[in-house]
């Protein structure tokens, strides 16, 4: 009896684990199905997240998403960022009292409707000021605290030398020099700065061929950025031959940026940040 008694328990005991083994396998098999999910999907965002950082190293947001929004407010560079945007430009301009603001024009008029100088107005007076979306115009200041080292800053002396110093101050102040690249028209203040920020890269502005062949000769100018009349395949290869890259402003059309690409051009500004990074990715090999 008691063999019978340990006969019954063992297949019992069997049959159990007969049952119990296709689910077992079920279940190994679903994780595996999950892992392999898994894998796939965290291998698809990350693809996607280097293929837009990569796109995004060669977009300048010119003014922020200017195109869409008033040039160079918290609206328009937000927006730049929301994009994707790795790259933001600054103008800057200078009140009464030595303020660095931020506006493309010398003159308040285009953004706000008021025709006057920054130059000759307060700080009091300019913050006053209300640019046509009702926002205010922003100090370079303000635009660092607001983004600090989420964002990689171009800056532009739009008065050249005469805010040498003042940049040199707020920088320091601000211990960014590692996000920004610095643009001038003139030679003398990307000079002048080579010696105190060795590191930052510095970018000329250059509107005609002759001005071009000096800047590939200025060792102190690591970009070198064309109005887009002079991006051209000569050009480009002038540039890179001096092992400097080359940039064009401002790139708006599906046409110029596509051809910008073609042509191996390394950055430029744009004022529509979502069509460039999108053109970027698809096109850029």
């Amino acid at each position: 009896m008691k063999n019978d008694n340990t006969n019954l328990a063992s297949r019992q005991k069997n049959h159990a684990s007969k049952s119990k083994s296709p689910v077992w396998r079920i279940g190994l098999a679903f994780l595996g199905v999950l892992l392999v999910a898994s894998l796939a999907v965290n291998g698809y965002f990350i693809h996607n997240k280097m293929q837009a950082e990569q796109a995004a190293k060669h977009v300048y947001s010119h003014r922020g998403a200017s195109g869409e929004e008033v040039e160079h407010t918290f609206s328009a560079y937000d927006l730049a960022i929301q994009y994707g945007s790795n790259y933001i430009e600054q103008d800057l301009v200078t009140s009464k009292e030595g303020t660095l603001y931020v506006s493309h024009d010398l003159s308040a008029k285009k953004i706000t409707g008021v025709d006057k100088l920054y130059a000759d107005l307060t700080d009091q007076e300019i913050d006053a000021l209300k640019t046509t979306s009702g926002e205010a115009i922003l100090t370079l200041q303000s635009v660092f605290d607001r983004y600090g080292e989420q964002v990689n800053y171009v800056i532009e002396l739009k008065e050249n030398d005469q805010q040498t110093a003042l940049f040199q101050e707020i920088v320091a102040k601000n211990n960014l020099k590692d996000k920004i690249i610095v643009q001038a028209s003139s030679h003398e203040p990307l000079d002048k700065l080579e010696e105190v920020y060795p590191e930052m890269p510095k970018l000329l502005l250059v509107k005609k061929q002759e001005e071009l062949a000096a800047a590939v000769a200025n060792k102190n100018v690591d970009i070198i950025s064309v109005n887009k009349s002079l991006m051209n395949e000569e050009n480009v290869k002038l540039v890179h031959d001096k092992h400097k890259m080359f940039n064009a402003w401002t790139l708006d059309t599906t046409n110029e940026i596509k051809s910008a690409i073609t042509l191996g051009v390394d950055t430029y500004f744009t004022d529509f940040t979502a069509k460039a990074l999108s053109l970027e990715a698809q096109f850029r090999k």
